[in-house]
């Protein structure tokens, strides 16, 4: 089947058919890659069908005697789960040949790992030419920035925060372009427990109608006021910032007019 494979493609590349676009480059790519998984699908039936043959072959000469002969239970379970494992290694819908790595012959694929969460707040590292940018510019991370993404193109999706970003576009931009350091989101309870308690807190300060200044106290209570006051700065549009700042400016200088 390999050798028919290449042939294809060998006759394809002498008919420039090859080069008519990426449709059929992945098309290729695609029947090549099952191809493989058939050759190893194969490879796990003969490994299987020789270890069947080697636990029989231990009663070869005593099938010949006219007494019964007893069977090990090692061996039986190694025939009954070689059987089954041939059923399995050619039924192209049963993923566990390639989920296990049998005979280390797949190719284990692990899962990306995530180096920059969504929703960190990673800060522009120095003004570059072509980008309006300014140095500092902050800007939130849209989606988590995973091994996967080191190992392609270091690209991470952002959007700007603050005006030092000048009219620059969201989107994607290389890592290297940004500082090392980044704030991490405000932790998300995951557990089930937790999120019942969350949602009980939330229930009671309903019921107590709890106003501004409250809130306010048990935030700092819980030392969480530094924590929350720069993670609503950074995910609220500048243009609201810039009123509220504007708000307690006038607010200041009523008070000092007073006085």
């Amino acid at each position: 089947m390999r050798a028919e494979f290449n042939n294809l493609v060998e006759t394809l590349k002498r008919w420039d058919l090859y080069q008519i676009g990426d449709e059929v480059d992945m098309a290729l790519t695609d029947l090549s890659d099952k191809i493989a998984e058939v050759e190893k699908r194969m490879e796990c039936v003969d490994r299987t069908a020789n270890e069947i043959r080697l636990a029989i072959s231990n009663y070869t000469e005593k099938v010949d005697e006219p007494e019964p002969f007893i069977m090990t239970v090692a061996n039986h379970d190694s025939i009954l789960r070689g059987a089954n494992d041939i059923l399995v290694a050619i039924d192209f819908e049963d993923d566990e040949p390639i989920e296990n790595n049998w005979y280390g012959l797949f190719e284990v694929k692990e899962e990306p790992k995530v180096l920059i969460p969504k929703g960190s707040i990673v800060e522009w590292g120095e003004t570059i030419k072509f980008f309006s940018a300014i140095g500092g510019a902050k800007a939130i991370v849209l989606e988590d920035y995973t091994t996967e993404h080191e190992s392609n193109d270091k690209c991470i999706n952002v959007e700007w925060l603050d005006d030092k970003a000048n009219g620059q576009s969201n989107g994607g931009y290389h890592l290297d372009m940004f500082k090392e350091e980044f704030d991490k989101p405000m932790k998300i309870i995951d557990t089930t427990m937790g999120k019942d308690m969350v949602e009980d807190i939330i229930q009671k300060l309903i019921q107590l109608d709890v106003d501004g200044e409250t809130m306010q106290y048990i935030i700092d209570q819980v030392g969480m006021t530094d924590q929350m006051l720069r993670q609503l700065v950074m995910n609220t549009p500048t243009s609201e910032t810039i009123d509220l700042l504007e708000e307690k400016r006038m607010i200041s200088d009523e008070h000092l007019t007073q006085k």
